[in-house]
């Protein structure tokens, strides 16, 4: 734990609308709350990998409004390092509106604002930080030629890469031999490969899955599958690791704490399956609460919830 990561980072307002049921189209539903939090992927994830003890470096972007010095206050109080964020008096900070169920489920509206406009030059500044880092991730909430810039940059000097390809888009075809992380939903995987689920046994599809992305030069993959839990492969080791029983109330950032809990394995030198059940862990505790940065549990909870499930790491 003496490496830092940093993670080149989407830095949001959430505005979480919580209702009976979440609306169809052209509907209004009458909601029971309204809450601002902090928010964006990787803001998220940052805040996890902090929660747990990591020396957690964000590089990105927010406006000179009031979002973006509410969201600045919630990265520093929870202990992330927020030197290399830029304020731009040009753009707005990003904002996600969201609506909740009972059951967890959401919609989701966001505005990336201030995050895709980060300059490559931004990176070249962090250059140094980058490659002395023992964990550099980012996502696809920021604009795409920074985080190609980032991942180079992190790729050449040996820094363990990974890139959480979410929201799915269109990547360009080099980014892939920069990864050594891969970490799709089941939805992003089929929108990038065109495998589709329906068309194969499971364990068929993950297969064929993997070597798609490992074709373009993936070298792990880790398929987050909400209750149903992960799948991993590198190619010569393949698990399916399950989700913990959970009452699930919000998962907006579920699959964020999850990359926390990824990097502190990866970081610490923990095998893939302790690793993606960490990370399962992380990601199950943040479901049962509302709202995002808010619902990120710290080290000793995570550890705590392990041993009740009798896991030991």
């Amino acid at each position: 734990m003496s490496k830092h990561v940093v993670i080149l980072a989407s830095i949001n307002t959430d505005i979480t609308a919580s209702a009976v049921r979440l609306p169809e189209r052209g509907e209004t539903v009458e909601g029971y709350s309204v809450d601002m939090f902090g928010g964006g992927k990787g803001a998220n994830q940052a805040i996890q990998c902090a929660q747990l003890g990591l020396d957690t470096h964000v590089i990105g972007m927010v406006g000179d409004d009031m979002q973006g010095n509410f969201v600045r206050k919630s990265l520093t109080e929870k202990g992330v390092n927020i030197d290399k964020v830029k304020i731009s008096s040009e753009f707005r900070t990003g904002c996600a509106a969201i609506n909740v169920d009972p059951n967890g489920d959401n919609t989701l509206v966001y505005a990336p604002g201030a995050n895709h406009h980060i300059a490559p030059e931004q990176l070249e500044e962090c250059r140094e930080l980058i490659e002395t880092a023992a964990v550099f991730v980012t996502q696809n909430e920021v604009n795409m030629d920074a985080a190609l810039c980032g991942l180079k940059i992190a790729h050449e000097a040996g820094v363990t890469t990974i890139l959480n390809p979410a929201p799915a888009m269109d990547l360009p075809e080099e980014i892939y031999q920069y990864v050594d992380f891969l970490t799709p939903n089941e939805t992003e995987s089929e929108k990038y490969t065109g495998i589709l689920r329906t068309d194969m046994p499971i364990d068929e599809w993950k297969k064929k899955t993997f070597e798609w992305f490992h074709e373009r030069g993936v070298r792990n993959l880790c398929i987050t599958m909400g209750e149903k839990g992960a799948y991993y492969s590198n190619g010569t080791d393949s698990q399916d690791i399950p989700a913990f029983s959970i009452k699930a109330v919000d998962t907006t950032a579920a699959g964020d704490s999850f990359h926390g809990g990824l990097v502190y394995g990866i970081v610490n030198g923990f095998s893939m399956e302790q690793t993606i059940r960490l990370g399962n862990a992380c990601g199950g505790l943040s479901a049962m609460t509302m709202g995002a940065q808010n619902s990120i549990q710290p080290a000793d909870k995570i550890f705590a919830f392990l041993r009740e499930n009798g896991i030991e790491i």
